[in-house]
């Protein structure tokens, strides 16, 4: 695939509108005329090469101005989560010693406990492109749920990169899973910081949706995610906000929870995990 290509498109419809001026204008004039060319494809330039990394979008001002603005998420009128009573797995990282990764999880990268101004507890801060899994074989039983926290810091929070969370076939941590149809995934929620929407996906059912979030709220700030899954179907929760109830697994097929953490920061930003409570 030619990467350069939507670039070349767009700076060679730049100097076809230009051209015309050039044939009228004087030898003065057409030095300006031609800075200003280049200054155009200067910028769309770097507006492709955004889009193609995979971070920012293609929306106009006006639109990326929306999502800053943003209402807060609304909360259910009946919050329906309710966690099992009985726990099959926690960790809360307060026996994990700081700089090292925790014991009760292994991870495709890098990863490292640190305590976080302002916030109790111990957090495990998420390396980029980096995915997370529980270090343990356990055979999750049919009906079951997760809760646990992220914390996120940054200028603006759409220096955050996409980053998700869900289940996959296997317990591998060979790769960074990036979508619920590669290395062995089945679900993905992802969130898109940039674009202040949520995505879920599963290969399963194929199942694919998008909701909106208001992700520019929490630059700095607690997203508390619950996940209830039953048998096939699963439900997810941002923050008391539902952003996924429906069919999204077999039940006949292994699944192990994983977390990827954002594809990248920018300005220093970063986003941390903790206090994972799985219950049946």
């Amino acid at each position: 695939m030619n990467y350069n290509q939507p670039t070349m498109k767009i700076k060679n419809l730049y100097a076809i509108a230009t051209l015309g001026l050039f044939m009228h204008v004087s030898p003065a004039q057409a030095q300006l005329l031609k800075k200003f060319q280049k200054s155009l494809e200067n910028k769309a330039s770097q507006k492709v090469d955004d889009v193609l990394n995979g971070k920012k979008s293609a929306a106009s001002p006006a639109a990326e101005a929306k999502v800053e603005k943003d209402a807060p998420a609304p909360v259910e009128e009946v919050y329906a989560f309710t966690p099992g009573s009985t726990i099959i797995f926690e960790s809360d990282f307060k026996r994990d010693a700081k700089g090292l990764m925790p014991k009760k999880w292994k991870t495709s990268s890098a990863g490292a406990i640190v305590s976080i101004p302002d916030m109790p507890g111990n957090w495990l801060a998420l390396s980029p492109r980096t995915t997370y899994k529980i270090d343990s074989l356990m055979k999750l039983p049919g009906n079951f749920t997760i809760e646990f926290d992220l914390v996120t810091r940054s200028d603006q929070a759409r220096d955050i990169g996409r980053m998700s969370f869900g289940f996959a076939r296997d317990n591998s941590i060979k790769n960074y899973i990036i979508d619920a149809y590669n290395d062995n995934g089945i679900t993905d929620t992802e969130l898109h910081f940039h674009n202040g929407d949520i995505n879920n996906a599963s290969s399963d059912t194929k199942v694919h949706n998008t909701i909106s979030y208001p992700f520019a709220n929490y630059a700095n700030g607690l997203l508390h995610v619950a996940m209830a899954v039953e048998g096939e179907n699963m439900r997810v929760y941002v923050n008391k906000s539902k952003v996924l109830d429906t069919k999204m697994l077999r039940t006949d097929l292994p699944k192990y929870f994983y977390l990827s953490a954002p594809f990248d920061y920018d300005n220093q930003s970063k986003v941390y995990f903790g206090n994972f409570v799985m219950s049946k």
